[in-house]
C-alpha cells in the first residue's frame, strides 16, 4: 500500500497538469476562437476594399467568380438597399438590405462587419460590407457572408491537435511523477516504519542511506539519533528498576517529583497506601494525584524554604487516611538536580486509637462527672442543716444511692467491655436453648413492663434448633436488649419476640417493640461507647450508654452479629444471629470465639 505522502505529490502533478488544461480551456480558448475570427474578417475585409474598386457592373458580371475567389457568399446591393444579386441566391426577391447593421456602418465609415444568426441560412454568420463608390459617390455595397460554423470547424481541428500532443507530453510526465512521488515517499515510509517499531519498544536495526540528498542525511541525522535513545533507555531502564526494587521493598511510600512537579516514580507501598491506580498518580502534580490541600500547603512550603518538612496530611473524601509525610530535595547527581523526593508513613490507626482513647476518657469523666456531682451535692446540703428534715433526708439519701448505684453499674459495664475486648471472658460454650434463657429474661422484666401496661409476647416454635453459646451470656444480651426495649416504649404498648432458623448454621431471635424508634442516620453509630440517639435518653432511664455495646461485642464472641431497624415513631427491632448447635462439630474453646 502506497504511503499518503507518495499519493500527495502525485496528486499535486495531477492537479497541476488538470488545471493546465482548465486554464487552456478557459482562457485560450476565446483567445483562439477571437483570433481566428479577426483573421477571417481580415481576409474577408481585404477581398472586400479589391471588389470596391470594380463598378457595380463589373461586380454583377462577375459575382460568382468572386464569391470562389473569396470563399464566401456575395451580395450585390445598390444604394437604396435594394439586392441586385446575391452569389447564393438567384431569381429570389430579398428583403431591403438597407438596414441591416453592417450596411449602415458602410455606409458611415466605408466598410462595416457584424455577427448575427441568419433567418435565411438557419445559422451564424460573418457579414462585411464594403461602399462601392464611383466619383465620391456611394453607388452601392459589396456584402461578403461566411458561415462561423466553418470557423467553429477550424477551431476544432486545432484542438484536435492541441490535445493530442497534450496527451502524448501527458503519459510521459505522469510516469516521471510516479517515479519522482516514489523516490521521495519511499524513503519517508521506511523512516515512518522505523519509528513506530521504535514506539512499539522495539530496538530496530539502523536504517541505510540510499542518497546523498536531503533524504539520506536525514536518514543518517535519525540513526544518530536512535542510537543515543536506545543508549539512554537503557541507561534509564536500569536505574529505574534499581529504584522500583528498592521502591517495592519499603513498607513506607514513596514518591518522586521530576523538575516539572510532576510524579516520575512511586513505589508499591504508596499505591496500596491511597488506594490509587498506577494512571491516577504517575504524570501528576501532588494535588492532581491526591487532592489533598494539606499536602499541597507542605509541598508549597518546602518550594519556599527549601528546608526539610514533616507534616501530618489527610487524604480521602472524607479524610480518612491520615499519613506522616516527609518531603526532601534528591541530591547527590546532577541528573536528580531539581527532583523532590516524598515518605509517607500511615498513621491512621495510630491516629484513630488516640481518638477513642480521648473519646472514651472524655466520655467516662463525663458518665462518672455527673452522679458523683449528684453525690456531693446532696451530701453537702445534708451537711450544711437538712439533715434536720427528716423527710427531705431520706430523699436526698435515696438520690444519693440511686446516682452510688449508676457509677458501680458503670463500672461493672466498663469492667465487662474491657474483659470481653481482651478476651479475659471465660465462655463455656455449649448447646443452649433461646426458648428457656428468653423465659428467664422475660420473668426478670416483666415488673418494669407490668408497671407500664406493655404487653409482651414470645412465639419460639418448636423446629427452631439450639445454639452454640455460653448461656449466661445470652442471658445478658436478652437482658439488655429487652432493658432498652422497656424503657423506649410507652405506656400501652407492645413487644414482641421470635425465632426462627435463617438457614442450616443459623439461627435468629428477634425482638420488635411499639416504641419511640431511631432515626435512621443514627442507626450506624449504634453500638458505640456512650453513644445516645438523644443526650437525656439513657441518663433518664438510669442507663449507662454502654449496653449496645456490649451486646455488639458478645454477639461478635459468639462469631455471630446484631442488627438494628428502626424509624422514628414506628419502633423499634433487633435481630440476633446465632450459630446453630451441631453436636458433629467439635465445640471451640473461649479463646477461639474471643479472637
Amino acid at each position: 500500500m502506497k504511503s499518503r505522502l507518495f499519493f500527495k505529490i502525485f496528486a499535486t502533478y495531477l492537479v497541476m497538469m488538470v488545471l493546465v488544461i482548465a486554464v487552456m480551456e478557459f482562457f485560450l480558448t476565446p483567445k483562439i476562437r477571437d483570433t481566428i475570427t479577426k483573421g477571417v474578417t481580415e481576409r474577408m475585409t481585404g477581398h472586400g476594399r479589391i471588389m470596391a474598386l470594380m463598378t457595380m457592373d463589373e461586380l454583377l458580371g462577375k459575382i460568382r467568380e468572386l464569391a470562389a475567389g473569396a470563399e464566401a457568399r456575395i451580395t450585390i446591393i445598390n444604394a437604396a438597399g435594394k439586392v441586385l444579386a446575391d452569389s447564393s441566391w438567384q431569381d429570389q426577391k430579398m428583403d431591403n438590405h438597407l438596414n441591416r447593421s453592417e450596411v449602415q456602418e458602410a455606409r458611415l465609415k466605408g466598410q462595416g462587419t457584424a455577427i448575427r444568426y441568419s433567418r435565411t441560412l438557419q445559422q451564424n454568420m460573418l457579414y462585411v460590407a464594403v461602399a462601392v463608390r464611383e466619383q465620391d459617390q456611394i453607388r452601392g455595397y459589396v456584402r461578403l457572408a461566411r458561415s462561423l460554423e466553418e470557423v467553429s470547424l477550424s477551431i476544432e481541428h486545432l484542438y484536435h491537435s492541441l490535445y493530442l500532443t497534450l496527451f502524448i507530453i501527458t503519459i510521459p510526465s505522469l510516469l516521471l511523477a510516479f517515479l519522482f512521488a516514489r523516490n521521495i515517499a519511499s524513503p519517508v515510509r521506511r523512516l515512518m516504519e522505523l519509528t513506530q517499531k521504535m514506539r512499539a519498544g522495539e530496538s530496530p536495526p539502523p536504517m541505510m542511506a540510499e542518497s546523498e540528498d536531503e533524504l539520506g542525511r536525514l536518514t543518517q541525522d535519525i540513526n544518530y539519533i536512535i542510537e543515543e535513545q536506545q543508549e539512554k533507555i537503557r541507561v534509564a531502564t536500569e536505574e529505574k528498576s534499581k529504584l522500583e526494587a528498592a521502591f517495592d521493598g519499603m513498607v513506607e511510600g514513596v514518591l518522586t517529583l521530576d523538575v516539572d512537579n510532576r510524579i516520575d516514580q512511586f513505589n508499591r507501598g504508596l499505591r496500596k497506601m491511597v488506594g490509587k491506580q498506577r494512571a491516577d498518580i504517575l504524570g501528576k502534580t501532588p494535588l492532581e494525584a491526591f487532592r489533598s490541600a494539606d499536602l499541597q500547603a507542605a509541598y508549597l512550603h518546602f518550594r519556599e524554604t527549601g528546608k526539610t518538612v514533616r507534616q501530618e496530611v489527610a487524604l480521602g473524601d472524607e479524610k480518612s487516611l491520615i499519613l506522616d509525610v516527609n518531603i526532601s530535595a534528591i541530591k547527590g547527581y546532577p541528573e536528580n538536580e531539581g527532583k523532590i523526593m516524598m515518605v509517607f508513613h500511615d498513621v491512621t490507626r495510630l491516629k484513630q486509637l488516640e481518638r477513642m482513647r480521648m473519646d472514651f476518657v472524655a466520655n467516662v469523666t463525663h458518665e462518672i462527672r455527673t452522679p458523683l456531682s449528684a453525690i456531693i451535692g446532696y451530701i453537702e446540703t445534708l451537711q450544711h442543716g437538712a439533715v434536720q428534715d427528716r423527710e427531705q433526708t431520706d430523699r436526698f439519701l435515696q438520690t444519693a444511692h440511686n446516682n452510688a448505684l449508676r457509677l458501680n453499674r458503670l463500672v461493672d459495664d466498663l469492667l465487662t467491655l474491657s474483659n470481653i475486648e481482651m478476651g479475659e471472658i471465660k465462655m463455656q460454650f455449649r448447646e443452649v436453648a433461646v426458648a428457656e434463657v428468653m423465659e428467664e429474661v422475660l420473668k426478670t422484666v416483666a415488673p418494669q413492663a407490668a408497671a407500664k401496661k406493655i404487653t409482651l409476647a414470645a412465639d419460639f416454635p418448636e423446629g427452631v434448633p439450639p445454639v452454640l453459646a455460653d448461656r449466661d451470656r445470652v442471658f445478658q444480651i436478652f437482658l439488655n436488649i429487652l432493658d432498652n426495649a422497656v424503657k423506649f416504649t410507652p405506656e400501652g404498648g407492645a413487644i414482641k419476640i421470635t425465632a426462627a432458623q435463617k438457614d442450616a448454621e443459623t439461627a435468629s431471635v428477634r425482638i420488635n417493640d411499639t416504641g419511640i424508634g431511631i432515626p435512621k442516620n443514627d442507626l450506624p453509630r449504634l453500638g458505640e461507647r456512650f453513644y445516645r440517639v438523644e443526650k437525656t435518653r439513657s441518663r433518664d432511664s438510669g442507663g449507662t450508654g454502654l449496653g449496645l455495646s456490649i451486646v455488639k461485642h458478645l454477639m461478635a464472641a459468639h462469631g455471630g452479629r446484631a442488627e438494628i431497624d428502626s424509624a422514628p415513631g414506628q419502633g423499634t427491632t433487633v435481630s440476633l444471629f446465632f450459630p446453630v448447635f451441631i453436636p458433629e462439630k467439635e465445640t471451640p474453646t473461649a479463646d477461639d470465639r474471643s479472637r
